[in-house]
């Protein structure tokens, strides 16, 4: 297979009670249209989809994930395939969700991972409920707070990643 990654994009949304959601998608260039192609068999698209939940789950559980201090089971729930126009263009999403206790006043999230160089551009959104504050970010690439509340990560190709994200909110 000669496929890609073009670019990634995380969108975070934490509930206020216990909810971590996430939306994970990729972006690959696919030569040889083999994703398109997976379409025309619904039983190996279904095991193709299989496969890549099986992957995502390995992947996640190399992870160390705390909310609070205390360790979380990270869990993808769904992954869907579609295009982005083009045979070539295939985009994976992923859905991953974890619950963590939280607290009035202020919480920690913390995720350890293995470090390296980004492959790809990539963006992360962390979206805090209406009320909340964000206190502290320890992250690798540039970032920002909107709103005190709405964090955007950018990580371009070729930079180096730590392998720890650290950000304190205040709900």
């Amino acid at each position: 297979m000669d496929i890609e990654p073009l670019h990634a994009q995380a969108f975070f949304k934490v509930n206020g009670s216990s909810l971590f959601s996430e939306i994970l998608i990729f972006d690959y260039y696919d030569r040889e249209q083999y994703y398109y192609h997976l379409i025309e068999s619904e039983d190996r698209y279904r095991r193709e989809m299989e496969s890549l939940l099986t992957v995502m789950n390995e992947f996640l559980r190399e992870e160390k994930v705390l909310v609070n201090k205390k360790e979380v089971e990270v869990e993808p729930i769904m992954v869907s395939l579609d295009f982005r126009g083009s045979p070539e263009l295939p985009t994976i999403t992923y859905l991953i969700e974890f619950h963590a206790k939280l607290f009035n006043g202020l919480n920690e999230y913390e995720c350890y991972y293995e470090e390296g160089m980004a492959e790809y551009d990539y963006e992360v959104y962390w979206i805090f409920p209406v009320n909340a504050k964000i206190t502290e970010v320890e992250i690798s690439g540039e970032y920002e707070i909107l709103n005190d509340r709405i964090l955007i990560i950018n990580v371009r190709r070729g930079e180096y990643y730590n392998g720890y994200e650290k950000i304190v909110f205040k709900l």
